[in-house]
Parts: C-alpha cells; sequence; structure tokens
C-alpha cells in the first residue's frame, strides 16, 4: 500500500512546478512546451525525482538540461508555495514513456496475422 501522504506531496509538487514552470520559468533557448509527467518523492522527504516531457523545437536532452540549470530557482519558488520542513532537492529526468508506448503500438499494427490454419499442427487427434 502506498504512503497516502506522499501521495499528496506527489501530487502538490508535480502540479506547482508545472504551474512555475509555465509561468516563471523565463528561459529564451528553451522554445518548446514542457510538462511535468511525474514526481516520485523519497520517504524522507530529501529528494524528488522529476520527469518531464517536452514537445517544440528545441531538442529534448537541451530542455532537460537547461531545466536543470534552473533547479536552484524552481527549487527556491517551490519553497515558497508549498510548505514544508525541507524543500526536496529536485533530480530531473526525461520521461521516454511516450515514444516507448508509441514505438510498441507501430510494432503491434505491424503485425500480420495468419488467417490459414497452420500445416504442422495436428489437432484434435491422439492416434500415432
Amino acid at each position: 500500500m502506498k504512503n497516502v501522504r506522499l501521495e499528496r506531496i506527489n501530487s502538490e509538487i508535480k502540479k506547482t512546478l508545472a504551474h512555475i514552470i509555465d509561468t516563471e520559468l523565463r528561459d529564451p533557448q528553451i522554445d518548446a512546451m514542457v510538462s511535468v509527467s511525474d514526481v516520485e518523492i523519497t520517504p524522507d522527504l530529501a529528494e524528488a525525482k522529476v520527469f518531464i516531457t517536452s514537445i517544440g523545437k528545441t531538442p529534448k536532452e537541451e530542455v532537460l538540461s537547461r531545466i536543470k540549470g534552473a533547479g536552484g530557482f524552481l527549487r527556491g519558488k517551490l519553497s515558497k508555495k508549498i510548505k514544508l520542513r525541507v524543500t526536496p532537492r529536485l533530480n530531473f529526468y526525461l520521461d521516454n514513456s511516450m515514444e516507448y508506448s508509441n514505438k510498441i503500438e507501430n510494432i503491434l499494427k505491424n503485425i500480420t496475422y495468419s488467417t490459414k490454419p497452420d500445416d504442422n499442427f495436428e489437432g484434435g487427434s491422439d492416434e500415432k
């Protein structure tokens, strides 16, 4: 069973960071829409894994690098908006789940099914 308190904190950090990135982070080098897809905080509330996705002209790796560079700014803004005893250190990661799911979907679309019976299958008979 997951800790309900941690889930609430994860949700609040996710929502608040998404808002801060969208409205207060001004980096002219980022020409992409950045969103926070998930947050996983440690039980001691010391660190948080923040998973981000981006869509736009700027390569995802560069967006991640820029967001990591603004980590101190984001943590400071987060500490003012969320009242926790300790504001967690933010570790940013790219969320590649959308690309992975698209890859799997394309693989499944390209599978061809045979409608003819298999010649090697001897079904229903126990005779030898």
